[in-house]
């Protein structure tokens, strides 16, 4: 939630790095501009210009009209241009999903499950291919001259799942292999209170048998 709540914040204030903008015209200029599949409600773009107002980030005026109500107009504040620069500039590491919900279900299937794990690769193949198909269609149907990010964006999506699907089929390769896995089991947890320092090593001092002095 708070991953996304930056991605729209930065994405607002680099709109209003143009010119000043109202929050509707700025729900209309991110669709146009993004052109991918990203749902952001109106409720959610008024929220996060409020936020960045209590920020200091952006400030703004209302503005009147004859044939509409009085609108916010917001503009970037000094601190928003900083703010701003500093997210072109910070690095983004995309997520690999180590540790993603498939890959569990993949080893919990290995260890004792009600079904296959050549089911459970199975299916995830198929919904792949199925993901594969539509994005290949959205890339199909997108204009190179007018789309180019856009079609950027579809082509890093066709790669990213052919390269899962190549990992699928390198786990069917490898099947009777990961059936041999066995994970280690915890050690078991001591009974009782655990002796501590100085007075754990005097009761080892005082259990020991004493030795015969005239020996």
């Amino acid at each position: 939630m708070y991953r996304f709540f930056a991605v729209v914040k930065h994405t607002l204030l680099a709109l209003l790095f143009q010119h000043p903008m109202h929050g509707y015209e700025l729900g209309k200029q991110l669709l146009k501009t993004i052109s991918a599949e990203w749902d952001v409600k109106p409720g959610q773009i008024a929220s996060t210009l409020n936020r960045l107002y209590e920020a200091g980030l952006v400030t703004y005026e209302v503005v009147g009209s004859d044939d509409a109500p009085d609108r916010k107009v917001y503009r970037l504040t000094e601190a928003g241009q900083e703010e701003l620069r500093t997210w072109y500039l910070t690095p983004e590491v995309r997520d690999y999903r180590l540790g993603d919900a498939f890959y569990i279900k993949l080893v919990m299937t290995l260890i004792q499950a009600p079904v296959a794990p050549e089911q459970v690769l199975s299916t995830q193949r198929r919904e792949l291919y199925q993901q594969l198909h539509k994005v290949t269609e959205m890339r199909r149907a997108s204009d190179v001259q007018a789309e180019l990010p856009w079609l950027l964006l579809l082509e890093s999506a066709v790669m990213h799942l052919e390269a899962d699907l190549r990992w699928i089929e390198m786990c069917e390769a490898r099947l009777p292999d990961l059936k041999r896995f066995s994970p280690p089991k915890p050690e078991p947890k001591p009974r009782g209170r655990p002796r501590k320092g100085l007075v754990a090593a005097l009761e080892d001092q005082l259990s020991e048998p004493k030795l015969n002095e005239t020996e």
